[in-house]
């Protein structure tokens, strides 16, 4: 069976970043992030050998969430300018590898993620999604897993891993997130349910509509944290809940595997100095870590 695999690009370009020391070409452009990344997208490459890829980002227009909720990623810290400056080498060294890097403004990566891994498992294709985010796990079905690459290794994220991860089915997730919250995010959750309590009343309950129809059979704290954020549940659970009908203009053709183009990519690594043995003897980091 063909496999599609799915990259959280921005992602991959955080952890490249804060991953691999301070690196500068010889026009002083800032390299660490691209370095890291081009590490890590060739290892899962390698690894994988997807006949469908691509490479998904973020764009900085709001989406629908800020419309639903003011707060949303309201605190997370701007980007460091040694990061933000390397992201058009990035999207140029993935199309220099022809390899299609989407982003629509108005949504999120893992709204096209789910978008393209729901096209996939339609197409009877299995589909790995390279990311850290714990969103995506709710994507999680028979065709569809997650590609978990830390430094050191790669593991994939089935039905089983989910919930050996989390204690609830892939399912149950939108529902598991929604209670807990996501500091990441700035999802607020149901205040003192903690991920043990979650996932008790999902075992138990099955969902949060039915724990709302059940409410006398919590405790009474538990039950007063529901009432209080009866108002708001719906909101945040369209928060966690990925969209997947993002009006892509691709047809999954189009993120067909193909050879690069190695004149691009030659004159893209050779300004960034990528290819320099000085330099990656500088930044002492051994590729085999990503």
């Amino acid at each position: 069976m063909k496999t599609t695999l799915l990259v959280d690009g921005m992602a991959f370009v955080y952890r490249a970043f804060f991953a691999v020391p301070p690196m500068n070409n010889i026009a002083g452009v800032s390299t660490n992030a691209v370095f890291g990344f081009n590490l890590m997208l060739q290892r899962m490459i390698n690894q994988v050998s997807p006949d469908y890829i691509a490479v998904l980002f973020d764009t900085p227009k709001p989406t629908f969430r800020h419309e639903l909720f003011p707060e949303y990623k309201a605190h997370r810290p701007k980007m460091p300018p040694e990061l933000s400056e390397q992201i058009p080498w990035i999207k140029e060294l993935v199309r220099a590898l022809n390899i299609p890097c989407l982003e629509y403004p108005g949504y999120e990566a893992d709204d096209i993620i789910g978008t393209l891994a729901i096209m996939g498992a339609e197409k009877n294709v299995n589909v790995l999604i390279a990311s850290a985010d714990k969103d995506l796990c709710q994507l999680v079905n028979d065709k569809i897993a997650i590609l978990s690459v830390t430094m050191k290794s790669m593991d994939v994220i089935d039905n089983a891993g989910v919930i050996d991860k989390f204690g609830v089915r892939p399912d149950q997730i939108v529902d598991y997130l929604t209670m807990v919250g996501d500091t990441a995010d700035n999802v607020p959750g149901v205040k003192k349910v903690g991920c043990k309590t979650a996932k008790q009343l999902l075992n138990q309950l099955d969902s949060i509509d039915n724990i709302y129809s059940n409410l006398e059979e919590l405790k009474p704290a538990v039950k007063n944290s529901f009432q209080e954020a009866a108002d708001n549940i719906n909101a945040y659970r369209n928060l966690i809940k990925i969209d997947c009908k993002v009006p892509v203009k691709e047809k999954f053709d189009d993120l067909i595997m193909r050879e690069p183009d190695n004149d691009k990519y030659s004159k893209v690594t050779e300004y960034l100095g990528l290819k320099s043995p000085s330099r990656k003897k500088k930044v002492n980091i051994q590729p085999e870590l990503f």
